[in-house]
Parts: C-alpha cells; structure tokens; sequence
C-alpha cells in the first residue's frame, strides 16, 4: 500500500501536471513559438547565471524541507507518532526527489549551452517552473503544520487547564 500511495503522489501532483502542460504547449505551438522568438538574442551574462535560479530554489528545499518533518523540539514527538506520519513522509521524500529531479534537466540544458535554443529554454523554464511548484508546497506545507500543532499544543493546554481547575 505503501508503494502504491508513493507512486500516487509522485505522479498526481501540481509539478507534474505543469510538465505536462508545458509538454503540451510546446508540441501544438511550436512553430509558432519558434518564429515568434528568436532566442539567439538572448544575454550572454543571463545564460551564464541561470542557473542560479533552480540550484538556489533546490538548495532551499532541501535545507528548509526538513522543517518538515522536524518542526520544532518540542512538537517533534508527538508529530512522530502521528498515525499517518508514514504519509507525510512519502509527502516528504517525493519532493525532495522531485527537487533533485528537477534541478537536473536545468544543469544539463545549461551545462550543454543549448539554453539559447527554444527547446533548451522550454525545458529548463518548465523544470524550473516545476521546481517551484514543489518549493511552494514545503513552504505551505511548513504553514500548515505549525499551524496544525499550535492548535493541537492549545487544546491539549486547555485539556490541562480544565482538569486542573475541576480537582
């Protein structure tokens, strides 16, 4: 169950659904695309900075991404033995891989110098664009579970407090 929930989440996900739009933009309007611009013109010193851009987004996610699965020392425990911690985790581990996956077309379009090219340029905005999906969703998601344990930290606070004021 574990590999099929894996395999759920790695595919039917924001990331993926923007590859494949991209996919299919390019593939109907190619020709299009290609006489309407010409990448040739493009800046030299902004080819050679691009990326830039997807190491800093992955770099991010993987120092940040942690925060995750580690909010805070005190929310650590309880969070761990969460039931459905095991999801999370897949959560976790799909868009750390999905971080790496990402960063890696955009190194190999930049190391071969084919970002100039419409195909180079498609590729690497599409995989960045992807990877900033999956940075936007370890940022939400470390918002929505600080969120979810401050109020599980309130609760069990007035839990306490009402016991204590019933003795």
């Amino acid at each position: 169950m574990k590999v099929l929930y894996f395999l759920r989440v790695l595919i039917v996900s924001y990331e993926f659904v923007f590859l494949a739009f991209c996919l299919v933009v390019y593939m109907l309007s190619q020709k299009v695309l290609s006489g309407s611009f010409p990448l040739s013109s493009l800046n030299e010193d902004a080819i050679k900075w691009a990326m830039i851009f997807p190491v800093g987004i992955a770099g991010w996610t993987l120092k940040e991404g942690v925060g995750v699965l580690f909010p805070s020392a005190k929310n650590e425990k309880v969070l761990h033995e969460w039931p459905d911690y095991w999801k999370l985790k897949i959560h976790f581990d799909v868009g750390m891989t999905n971080s790496i996956l990402f960063t890696v077309p955009c190194f190999i379009v930049w190391l071969l110098s084919i970002l100039n090219t419409l195909v180079g340029a498609w590729v690497f905005f599409g995989f960045a664009g992807a990877l900033s999906i999956n940075a936007l969703s370890f940022y939400t998601a470390k918002i929505h579970l600080r969120s979810a344990l401050i109020r599980l930290d309130d609760a069990k606070n007035s839990h306490t407090y009402e016991s204590s004021r019933s003795q």
